[in-house]
């Protein structure tokens, strides 16, 4: 068998670079993006990462730098991520068939078919075509492995010399390189698995590469020692194709207050409900099982904590809002508990199945062709004059509960009216 080759495509500072893309004047400038109710910074560009932001600050400590700094803060704004995240994703398949999507701004690729390539000129082409097409920087790193790639990703966002490509099997001392990277930034180890090695000596991923295997087996489990074989340049973990059907989907979302009513967690459940449904129609996927979740803010220990899920199934699988409606608002009345301050909610379908290979059942009623069609309809009309042009009555009206967004910015690649405007 041949060995691996794996390369690592991560978009440097994703969601700044989002930002950047369709406001120029942002270039060179600090800037950051605040989570979900603007509570911290999960995004920041070199400027702001220069003048002492760090990620997970607070939103509320960032916003006095406004005016002493010029920091320009964003709220996060997932419709325009995604679909640049799914333009990087699209660009990079153009240099190979096999792409694992891992997160919203990192791809493993399989280069093993491309040994007779110049790596880093084919690393250099990769980020010069998806800066020029999406506007988004990206570093590449190469390695026998996913985790090798990932330790070579640091030193392609880290080391100017690089240029953004690190090609780890051309490396002549992968130890000294190994030897500066602190075991606790190994992917796949754990903040309690760090603290437990360096208990035992082992500081760096070097000393973890060279580690007992038996003793590391024994004493945490098969994925930290896999994380060890990985270190040795034996691949355990390939690349696995995205072009398989998604195994679940969740909709899920902080409140912009917190709600004590069941009666808006209802409508928030509904909402949630109706955008799982429209996007299982999108990808052309059904389920039959939902989990409604909801809870308290574990971080607000001055108040009464509570969390509960409960799971329901069916029969026939379905992708019908109506339907699907049904059983999470049943769910939401059964598991709802009064006098709680409730922080999030999420609806989840575990269970997804390719709407066109449903398993037919000789006892289910199937969905009437009226049902359908209202779902079609329903589609073209919010896709026509914008998402939420037309719903159920059940996701409520004036929904002040929604997640606060501070420093919105537009849905340029999504919505017709938030388009840039060009001025000459």
């Amino acid at each position: 068998m041949r060995p691996k080759l794996i390369a690592l495509a991560d978009c440097n500072a994703f969601f700044v670079s989002c930002e950047k893309v369709f406001n120029p004047a942002l270039e060179g400038k600090p800037v950051v993006v605040l989570s979900g109710n603007d509570a911290c910074v999960v995004s920041r560009s070199l400027e702001a990462k220069a003048i002492g932001i760090k990620m997970q600050a607070m939103g509320s400590e960032v916003k006095r730098l406004v005016q002493t700094h010029g920091l320009h803060i964003f709220s996060t704004n997932p419709a325009l991520y995604r679909n640049m995240s799914r333009r990087v994703m699209q660009t990079l398949a153009h240099f190979c068939p096999q792409v694992e999507v891992y997160s919203v701004d990192e791809a493993f690729l399989d280069l093993t078919g491309f040994r007779e390539y110049d790596l880093l000129d084919y690393g250099q082409q990769m980020r010069q075509t998806v800066k020029q097409w999406t506007g988004i920087p990206i570093s590449i790193s190469i390695a026998p492995t996913k985790t090798l790639a990932k330790v070579a990703n640091h030193l392609a966002k880290s080391d100017p010399s690089t240029q953004g490509v690190v090609d780890l099997t051309a490396q002549s001392d992968l130890e000294a390189v190994l030897s500066q990277v602190d075991v606790g930034k190994v992917w796949g180890i754990g903040r309690q698995t760090a603290a437990k090695l360096r208990s035992r000596g082992i500081a760096t991923a070097l000393q973890l590469k060279e580690a007992d295997q038996h003793w590391i087996r024994k004493t945490f489990s098969v994925i930290t020692l896999r994380t060890v074989l990985e270190l040795g340049g034996m691949s355990c973990l390939p690349v696995e194709s995205t072009n398989d059907p998604k195994q679940g989907m969740m909709v899920s979302r902080c409140f912009g207050r917190p709600v004590t009513a069941l009666s808006e967690m209802r409508e928030a459940v509904a909402t949630h409900t109706s955008r799982l449904a429209e996007k299982l129609r999108q990808e052309g996927l059904e389920t039959r099982r939902l989990i409604i979740a909801m809870r308290t803010n574990r971080f607000a220990t001055h108040t009464a904590q509570y969390e509960a899920a409960q799971e329901v199934k069916w029969e026939v699988p379905t992708n019908h809002t109506d339907q699907l409606l049904l059983h999470a608002l049943t769910a939401t009345d059964t598991i709802f508990k009064p006098g709680f301050q409730y922080y999030k909610a999420a609806v989840s379908a575990p269970e997804l199945v390719a709407a066109d290979l449903r398993q037919a059942s000789f006892f289910a009623v199937p969905a009437s062709p009226k049902s359908q069609q209202l779902m079609q309809a329903l589609d073209r009309i919010n896709h026509q004059l914008g998402a939420g042009s037309i719903k159920y009555g059940a996701v409520g009206l004036k929904q002040d509960w929604q997640t606060r967004l501070g420093y919105p910015s537009q849905r340029y690649t999504t919505q017709w009216a938030e388009l840039p405007i060009a001025k000459t």
